[in-house]
């Protein structure tokens, strides 16, 4: 890399990185080379650059001289629409693999206005410590009087002591992560979660309560007309579409119990039904992923019963409606945003009977696994289950995920009451479930050995339970059933964050028709799929986890997929000056995705440790009896190793082709961790 920054005037990024030491309190400016911008753009490609270099081969997670980066999106920072995102990557102390985590917020648009694209965190604090960033003035300031304290606390006292909404960003952790939950998230701005891989536990093992950044500088565009023409036009399309059409078109879209019969039909059929962009930009403005709720609960998307229910049976239409989005509606009282957003899709909310205020609204997978997932159908309830999570920085998947292995495992008579510190945790015990998250996020009683996920749980109690904790290579698997959704059960077995339905899949092509985000980088004919069956889905689950890259390495909402996709390569070259077009720009996210494999591969992984979960698969007791999915089995070995074939890693081995790693132009830097 070259020892100064390059002369010529940079437009998009500032190619300056800041490097954290905890352990003496030493910082450091790394400058970067416009090189690697090109290659990887910014966001998870930065980070993964970043870890590859940075971060000690096969070191512990835990360990002082393990290290994280929280990066900017190329685009995040420039106020462009859907770019208030802030992503976090490492080494999960969860899955010692890969870890990488996506959030709303405004810590990394604070980074950029401070002048930096990236922070690289190292070293173990000697006492409870928060990172202050200024511009460029940075010191580590005692947290003994914030350690110990809820996320709501922490952000209030952080506020008050170090800025406002607006003046810093903060990203901070609760009793959880202090406490190293293996399954402990990282709060942001309040309500916003690096949710998944345990990124908690990693600030808790440095000593680092919180995070505080910001920044009175900007971003220096190549072409600020033409960027501000693209940025107006992205916003008035998704403020545009009204009139008494789109409303029926949006009350069509909604979920409506007397219309259970064709989501199973149309699940069962392996009919698409692809909604339009329009009234898919309003509905989820109005109710984001609570929108899919009780339909995804009968078509079979959505697991029951620890992923061996059936919907349509154990938790029919009437029931779930109870948590889809109308009953969330009445309980928002306020829009939320994750910040530079057009159509903000989330919501704060208050429960009377819980005396639940100012939190944030529960989701889909929450609504799901602390949900349908346990059959409890009480919405309050499950609204505390995910303030509980959120109020300590405990990830609401994983930890829904050990409740329904711990209902199983009393269902089954392996643990008692006794075990559990008194509470009787059967299906649909939305308190126990309550009782249960608080343990977790607290440590106390059986919350010690719960708090690590359901991988470490079963081990803990043994007796044959291991065999549904459901999870790959120690992750609780987002809720979305691969015998719906077949692509989804590749992207949770062979990403290099195993179980994450956020790292890139070509399922909502399968399932419900969305188109390719990139025109023209790829064929249709390799875009496109059927839903059933198994033919050229390897080609298309490539050209789409390397797109989602694209979209991380963007710092873009992944939500716009759906709602009608963004003009990326416009978008690119205007804030850069660059010339790509969309073949250039997707084999940047195919250079992200190798290099995110290749960090597991030095980690000493390879593809058979993350074995895909038979119930998840349709396989023993997970051939469903009935419902939409009955009978469904997944051809998940074949799908895998289509997957491999077409991004040119070997199935065996997990190692890329030099041919193709030539081809990308980064054979040396995967040096020795290549095939022949």
């Amino acid at each position: 890399m070259p020892s100064e920054l390059a002369a010529a005037p940079r437009h998009g990024f500032h190619g300056r990185v800041l490097i954290v030491d905890l352990s003496d309190g030493s910082h450091t400016v790394e400058p970067i080379d416009d090189s690697v911008y090109r290659q990887f753009l910014g966001g998870y490609g930065l980070g993964a650059w970043l870890m590859w270099k940075h971060f000690p081969p096969k070191a512990d997670a835990l360990a002082p001289e393990a290290c994280f980066a929280i990066v900017a999106g190329l685009l995040t920072g420039a106020r462009t629409p859907f770019s208030g995102r802030i992503q976090i990557v490492g080494k999960s102390p969860l899955t010692g693999t890969w870890a990488d985590s996506n959030s709303g917020g405004s810590v990394a648009s604070q980074l950029r206005r401070a002048g930096y694209d990236a922070l690289v965190v190292k070293g173990r604090a000697k006492e409870p410590t928060v990172l202050v960033i200024s511009d460029d003035q940075v010191r580590l300031e005692p947290a003994g009087d914030l350690w110990g304290k809820q996320v709501p606390e922490t952000f209030d006292l952080a506020r008050a002591r170090y800025g406002k909404r607006g003046e810093v960003g903060v990203s901070a952790i609760g009793t959880a992560g202090e406490g190293l939950a293996r399954i402990a998230s990282v709060m942001n701005d309040r309500y916003h979660a690096f949710g998944r891989q345990g990124f908690g536990a990693i600030y808790g093992s440095k000593n680092l309560k919180a995070i505080v950044v910001g920044g009175t500088g900007s971003l220096p565009v190549a072409d600020p007309k033409r960027f501000k023409e693209l940025c107006d036009g992205v916003t008035r399309m998704y403020k545009r579409d009204t009139g008494w059409l789109m409303r029926l078109l949006v009350w069509l879209m909604k979920p409506k119990a007397w219309l259970g019969w064709l989501y199973r039909w149309t699940a069962k059929k392996g009919i698409k039904v692809v909604a339009q962009e329009a009234p898919m930009r309003q509905l989820w403005a109005d109710r984001g992923t609570t929108a899919a709720v009780a339909m995804s609960v009968e078509n079979g998307d959505a697991p029951i019963k620890n992923w061996k229910g059936v919907g349509a049976r154990d938790f029919p239409i009437r029931t779930s409606m109870k948590l889809d989005g109308a009953a969330v509606d009445a309980m928002v009282v306020k829009k939320l945003s994750c910040g530079d957003c057009p159509a903000p899709c989330k919501g704060i909310v208050e429960s009377k009977k819980r005396n639940l205020h100012d939190v944030r609204r529960p989701d889909y997978e929450t609504l799901v696994g602390f949900g349908a997932n346990l059959l409890n159908d009480d919405l309050d309830l499950v609204t505390a289950c995910h303030d509980a999570c959120n109020r300590h920085g405990l990830d609401a998947v994983s930890a829904s995920g050990t409740l329904a292995w711990v209902c199983e495992a009393v269902e089954e008579g392996l643990l008692k009451p006794d075990d559990l510190d008194g509470v009787d945790m059967r299906w649909g015990n939305g308190e126990g479930a309550l009782s249960l998250t608080d343990k977790m996020g607290t440590g106390e009683g059986c919350g010690a050995w719960l708090r690590h996920g359901s991988k470490q749980a079963a081990e803990h109690v043994g007796k044959g339970s291991e065999r549904f904790a459901i999870h790959v290579h120690g992750q609780e698997p987002a809720y979305h059933d691969p015998r719906f959704t077949s692509l989804m059960g590749v992207t949770f077995t062979t990403d290099p964050t195993p179980g994450r339905h956020t790292a890139g899949s070509a399922s909502w092509n399968e399932t419900f028709g969305l188109k390719f985000p990139l025109p023209g980088a790829a064929s249709p004919a390799e875009v496109e799929v059927q839903w059933h069956g198994t033919d050229g889905k390897g080609v298309a689950q490539a050209h789409y986890s390397n797109a989602y890259q694209v979209l991380n390495g963007l710092g873009l909402c992944m939500f716009t997929m759906m709602t009608g996709n963004l003009p990326w390569v416009d978008l690119t070259n205007a804030l850069t000056g660059w010339d790509m077009d969309a073949k250039a720009l997707l084999a940047c996210g195919e250079r992200i995705q190798n290099l995110r494999n290749a960090f597991n591969l030095r980690e000493g992984l390879v593809p058979a440790d993350f074995a895909p979960p038979p119930r998840m698969f349709g396989q023993g007791d997970g051939k469903l009896d009935a419902g939409p999915l009955a009978g469904v089995v997944v051809s998940i070995e074949r799908l895998r190793r289509d997957y491999f074939g077409a991004m040119g890693w070997s199935a065996e081995t997990g190692r890329l082709s030099r041919a193709r790693a030539e081809a990308l132009g980064i054979d040396g830097l995967l040096e020795g961790y290549l095939d022949a």
